[in-house]
C-alpha cells in the first residue's frame, strides 16, 4: 500500500508539502524529516500517528 500526504490536509494550510511513500515506515521517516521545517525536531508517536492517519492510502 502506498501513501499520499499533504500538510494542508493535516491542519497546516500554509504548507504546500506533498509527500508520497510506498510504505508506512517510509512515510513516517519522511514526515519526521519534513517536520523539522515546522521546527519539530523529534516528533512523538502521537503526532506521527495523526499525520499517517490523515494521509490518503492508495
Amino acid at each position: 500500500m502506498s501513501y499520499d500526504f499533504r500538510c494542508r490536509d493535516a491542519g497546516a494550510p500554509s504548507c504546500g508539502a506533498h509527500i508520497t511513500a510506498e510504505s508506512e515506515p517510509e512515510l513516517r521517516e519522511k514526515l519526521a524529516e519534513h517536520l523539522r521545517k515546522h521546527d519539530v525536531e523529534t516528533p512523538n508517536e502521537t503526532l506521527l500517528d495523526h499525520l499517517v492517519a490523515s494521509a490518503e492510502q492508495r
